[in-house]
């Protein structure tokens, strides 16, 4: 075997492993923002019956539903998508690193403002209706939506890379970086 195969896969490895420990070292910090985030855009949009519980939860006052308390679990983080998108940019079509940073940024933003408004939309669902909705819409809907966004940011990232001078595909497909870092 060629030494650009090993290469790759220990590229991919350290992806892997990288990817692996940056969600569990980041996993509390990152859902304890979403938490805070997310209660500030309710409040933002004049719901003030919520408020950020014991670390990542919201507790939700439904006036006649009761209160509750809803819990940002770390499926329930973008922080997943975040990564495995910020990994995707190794496996890039060659672009130039400010292009691919705002590729990058662009992507991440999108994937972490629509968790936001999915955790939101889920909290509102649990005011109108009570606990048992919240759960259901967020089991259903809440999925699709995740899937949504998530596929959105890495469309993002590649229409923000992807040449638009004409260049054909194949053309990109065979372009190799050159040595200077330029990709």
């Amino acid at each position: 075997m060629r030494l650009e195969p090993w290469r790759v896969l220990l590229r991919i490895g350290l992806l892997i492993a990288g990817t692996v420990l940056g969600f569990v070292l980041l996993q509390d910090r990152m859902r304890g923002f979403e938490t805070a985030t997310t209660v500030e855009v309710l409040h933002l949009f004049g719901i003030h019956s919520v408020s950020r519980g014991y670390q990542a939860s919201i507790i939700v006052d439904a006036g006649s539903h009761g209160r509750f308390a809803a819990l940002i679990t770390a499926p329930c983080s973008s922080l997943a998508s975040l990564l495995a998108l910020a990994g995707l940019t190794v496996l890039r079509p060659p672009a130039a690193r400010t292009r691919l940073a705002v590729a990058a940024v662009a992507a991440m933003a999108l994937v972490f403002v629509g968790n936001i408004a999915r955790i939101a939309a889920s909290i509102g669902v649990g005011l109108l209706v009570g606990p048992s909705a919240l759960v259901l819409f967020h089991d259903w809907v809440g999925s699709l939506f995740a899937f949504a966004y998530t596929l959105g940011g890495f469309l993002l990232m590649l229409w923000c890379l992807l040449p638009r001078d004409g260049v054909a595909l194949e053309d990109l497909c065979r372009a190799v970086p050159d040595a200077g870092g330029a990709a």
